[in-house]
C-alpha cells in the first residue's frame, strides 16, 4: 500500500545494529551493557534471533532491511563470483556496486521515504548511492569512497563542524584505532539529531565484530568492545532526550550474527589448483574457483559446455566431500531451503555449490601456497556458518512509545524485523519472507491509525 504523505512526520525510529553480538552475551554476567539492558527492561527482547545463510554482514543486513532471504534480495554474501565480469565480486566495502545495482527489494528506508519520512544511515552495508537516504554515509574502507560517495551537503556540514571525517577510512581499516570509527559514527548521529532530526536513522557499530575476529569470543577485548558500544548507544539516546525526541522514538537494537572460535583454515582454491582446475592469478583459464564467506564458501564451475560442466561438477563435489575442513555440502536443488537462489535465478552471482566449514575452521580463498588445511587461522573468531547454530544466533530488543514493556518474545527470524518496522511507518513491504511481530505493540497498529489522513 502506497501512501504519499504531504505533511511533516512527528514520529521517529532509531535502528542500531551491533555487528557480531551473539545472543549468548545477553546471559553473560561479564557483559556490562547498562543502556541495552535498560532498554530491554522497558521494552521487549527476543529469546534469540535466527539470521540468514551465509551469516555474513552484507547478506544479513540486506535481509534485515528487506525482510527477505538472499534468494529474493540478491546480495548473496560478502563475496561472490561475478560471472559476467569473470571476477571476484565484492559487496564487502561497497567497492563495486551501488545499492540499486544489487539490492532487488524495497527496504524499510525506501518505504520510509515513500511515506514522507526523512532518513539517515551511518556505516550501513549496501547503501552506496541509495537515493532514498537523505543523509547517507555507507560502510566504506577507503577514504576516497567516503569523500566521493557520501551525501555531499552532509559531508561538508560535518567538516565545517570540525568532525574528523577525513579519518573515516583509516579508522575503518586500522584495528588499533577501530574504536574511533564507532566514536565517529556516534558523533555524526548526535550531529544529525541536533541539526536535522531525521525520522528514521540506522546506525551500524562494528567494534565487537572486529575484536572477536582478532581476539576471539568472550575475550577481554570482546567484553570491552560491547561495553564501549553500549556507551555510544547511551550517548545517542541522550541526544534524542536532549532534543525532546526520545519519547517519540521507537528504538530497535539488534545484531547480525554470533561468533565461533576458529583454529584451522581451509583453502579450497589451493585444492582446486592441485586438481588443475584453477590457474593461479588467471581467471580466464580458471574453471573452478571458490570465494569465502567466513565459515562457509561458494564454489563456481566456470564451464559453458553443459555436458562438460556436469562432469566437472561431479568431480568437484567428490573432491569437496573428501576434503578435511568441509562440514556440510549443498547442491543447487538444496539452495532454496537455505534462502539461496535456485537454478535460473540470479545466475550471474549464484554459485554451483555452497558449503559450510567444520565449526573450528575458517574458509580462506587465497590461491597461493600448497596447504589445503592450515593448522592455524588468520582470525581467532569467525561467523558465516549456518544460522541455526546456537552460537550464531543474534539479539533483538525494542522499546518506545508504541512498544509493550517487559515482554520476552520466543525466538524470531531476522527477516521479521523489516515487516515490523514497516508497521511503524504506516505501510507494508511487498512479499516479505518474514512476518511483523504484532505481539509487541501496546495497541494494534493499523494503517488507518498511522495514516489518519488516508481514512
Amino acid at each position: 500500500m502506497d501512501f504519499n504523505r504531504k505533511q511533516p512526520v512527528d514520529r521517529y525510529v532509531l535502528v542500531i545494529s551491533i555487528d557480531g553480538m551473539a545472543n549468548y552475551y545477553l546471559q553473560d554476567p561479564n557483559v556490562r551493557m547498562p543502556n541495552l539492558r535498560k532498554l530491554i527492561r522497558s521494552g521487549v527482547c527476543a529469546e534469540a534471533m535466527e539470521s540468514v545463510f551465509p551469516t555474513a554482514t552484507w547478506a544479513i543486513h540486506s535481509s534485515m532491511v528487506t525482510g527477505t532471504y538472499p534468494r529474493k534480495h540478491g546480495v548473496l554474501g560478502n563475496w561472490v563470483i561475478d560471472r559476467p565480469g569473470r571476477r571476484v565480486g565484492e559487496h564487502f566495502g561497497e567497492r563495486l556496486w551501488n545499492k540499486a545495482d544489487v539490492l532487488r527489494r524495497e527496504t524499510w528506508y525506501d518505504a520510509a521515504k515513500r511515506m514522507g519520512w526523512t532518513t539517515a544511515s551511518i556505516c550501513w552495508p549496501v547503501t552506496r548511492g541509495a537515493d532514498t537516504i537523505d543523509f547517507n554515509i555507507p560502510e566504506f574502507y577507503e577514504q576516497e569512497l567516503f569523500d566521493t560517495c557520501c551525501t555531499p551537503d552532509l559531508w561538508n556540514e560535518l567538516k565545517a563542524a570540525r568532525l574528523p571525517v577525513d579519518r573515516y577510512g583509516e579508522w575503518s581499516t586500522d584495528h588499533a584505532r577501530a574504536p574511533m570509527q564507532d566514536w565517529l559514527t556516534t558523533e555524526i548521529a548526535k550531529f544529525l539529531i541536533d541539526r536535522h532530526s531525521p525520522n528514521l536513522m540506522q546506525l551500524h557499530y562494528l567494534l565487537p565484530d572486529t575484536y572477536q575476529h582478532d581476539y576471539g569470543i568472550r575475550s577481554k577485548e570482546a567484553y570491552w568492545a560491547l561495553e564501549y558500544v553500549d556507551e555510544r548507544i547511551g550517548e545517542v539516546l541522550n541526544a534524542l532526550e536532549h532534543k525532546g525526541l526520545l519519547a517519540k522514538t521507537n528504538v530497535f537494537v539488534m545484531s547480525d550474527h554470533g561468533f565461533i572460535n576458529t583454529s584451522r583454515t581451509f583453502y579450497p582454491n589451493v585444492l582446486f589448483k592441485q586438481k588443475g582446475w584453477l590457474k593461479e592469478g588467471n581467471m580466464e583459464e580458471t574453471r573452478v574457483i571458490a570465494v569465502s564467506n567466513g565459515g562457509s564458501g561458494y564454489v563456481y564451475v566456470l564451464e559453458d559446455d553443459p555436458a562438460e560442466k556436469d562432469r566437472l561438477m561431479r568431480e568437484v563435489l567428490r573432491a569437496l566431500a573428501e576434503s578435511e575442513g568441509v562440514g556440510r555440502l549443498f547442491e543447487p536443488e538444496e539452495f532454496p531451503s537455505l534462502g539461496l537462489p535456485a537454478p535460473g535465478e540470479l545466475d550471474e552471482h549464484r554459485p554451483d555449490f555452497a558449503f559450510e566449514a567444520e565449526l573450528d575452521c575458517f574458509v580462506h580463498f587465497e590461491q597461493s601456497g600448497d596447504e589445503v588445511i592450515g593448522r592455524s587461522a588468520k582470525f581467532k573468531g569467525m561467523h558465516g556458518y549456518l544460522p541455526q547454530h546456537e552460537e550464531l544466533k543474534a539479539i533483538f530488543a525494542a522499546a518506545g512509545p508504541s512498544i509493550r514493556s517487559g515482554m520476552t518474545l520466543p525466538e524470531i527470524r531476522i527477516v521479521d524485523v523489516a515487516p515490523t518496522i514497516a508497521r511503524l511507518l504506516g505501510t507494508e513491504l511487498d512479499d516479505p519472507d518474514g512476518h511483523a511481530l504484532d505481539d509487541i505493540w501496546k495497541e494494534e497498529l493499523t494503517l488507518a491509525k498511522l495514516n489518519p489522513i488516508h481514512r
